[in-house]
């Protein structure tokens, strides 16, 4: 009998302090851990000329498309191509002086004023090696981004000539005027980029700047009648901000809390 009651009592206490699962409460948080991805990615920006390039145009407007893949380490290795257009060119008085009249218009093929307009066109290439440095542990693929690299620019005057009514300003001849410029530079970027577990909800805006020593690249120049051989420092400095369509496995990590 006193056999039986401490079987009894012992299984009435081990049945009150057991730890049962069902009475253990976990809670699990994923967190955004960092992956290699490869993305492409839409820009938009707005830079100011500085250096010579100031002497030439006024700020302008750019579009532009990025390829680049990013490591584990949060390393990212990038080539882009942007197209700029809408700055003003400064300086079309002594661009046209020999095509210009005593009352500074240029005649069209009719013996009337013609309707020419210029701007800046220029388009440029890079190559970057980049480094994303996260502000929170949850999202290890968000943070402040800096790249560095490399980048070859080519820029020149865009001459509107509607139905190439002006003969001095068609065909071959207005490469003489266009001052076609290009050569190779520098390529910095810094600024906050943003990749979300949600696909389509990843983008990147900050500050770029490039320097570029550049040369003409036409044999011949009409407002100089000869060749110019000066040699430029464009730089332009400009807000930029893109759309990453990122494409990724996807790779969350599961943390558990316990209490």
């Amino acid at each position: 009998m006193k056999t039986l009651r401490r079987l009894i009592l012992g299984s009435l206490l081990l049945a009150g302090t057991s730890p049962l699962p069902a009475q253990l409460q976990m809670r699990v948080s994923k967190t955004d851990s960092a992956g290699m991805m490869v993305y492409t990615a839409a820009n938009y920006s707005y830079s100011l000329p500085y250096a010579d390039l100031f002497k030439e145009t006024t700020g302008f407007m750019g579009v532009g498309a990025d390829l680049g893949l990013k490591t584990k380490s949060n390393w990212s290795f990038e080539t882009g191509f942007n197209y700029y257009f809408s700055g003003k060119v400064k300086g079309t008085d002594s661009l046209f002086r020999l095509i210009t009249n005593s009352t500074g218009s240029i005649m069209d093929g009719d013996g009337q004023p013609a309707d020419i307009d210029v701007d800046m066109r220029m388009w440029s290439l890079r190559l970057a090696v980049g480094k994303i440095f996260p502000i929170s542990q949850d999202h290890r693929n968000s943070g402040i981004q800096a790249k560095i690299g490399a980048a070859y620019s080519q820029r020149y005057i865009y001459i509107k000539n509607p139905d190439n009514r002006v003969a001095a300003l068609s065909g071959d001849y207005k490469k003489g005027y266009d001052r076609l410029t290009g050569g190779f530079g520098l390529y910095q970027f810094v600024g906050y980029v943003h990749l979300s577990k949600t696909k389509y909800n990843c983008f990147y805006i900050g500050l770029e700047a490039t320097e570029c020593f550049s040369k003409r690249q036409r044999e011949w120049d009409f407002s100089l009648m000869g060749q110019d051989d000066r040699r430029f420092t464009d730089i332009w400095i400009g807000l930029k901000a893109g759309w990453i369509i990122p494409l990724y496995k996807k790779e969350d990590q599961d943390t558990y809390y316990f209490r």
